[in-house]
């Protein structure tokens, strides 16, 4: 009985190494895998984020445009009452 012990104990710990190395092996495949689908998600998101900031640039401009055309239409507001006023002080 004692001379089959050291057997049974060896071939169990060859046994185990090689499960583990077995494990360690696509453990580390799927961590690679999932660093390369997380690669990809980044991506994406940099890719939507260019599109969305690309999308706002033009609403942005409009917002200038119609803040310019507000204050063009305030400054000819002014002239027009600038120009009122003179002409009632003419008439008196």
């Amino acid at each position: 009985m004692t001379e089959i012990l050291p057997y049974v104990l060896i071939s169990s710990i060859i046994i185990l190494t090689g499960i583990l190395t077995a494990v360690g092996i696509q453990l580390f495949l799927v961590l690679k895998t999932f660093r390369q689908t997380v690669d990809k998600f980044n991506n994406v998101a940099h890719q939507a984020e260019l599109r969305i900031t690309s999308l706002g640039q033009p609403l942005q401009n409009l917002a200038g445009i119609a803040a310019g055309v507000k204050t063009g239409v305030k400054v000819f507001e002014g002239f027009v009452s600038f120009l009122n006023r003179k002409k009632d002080s003419k008439e008196e």
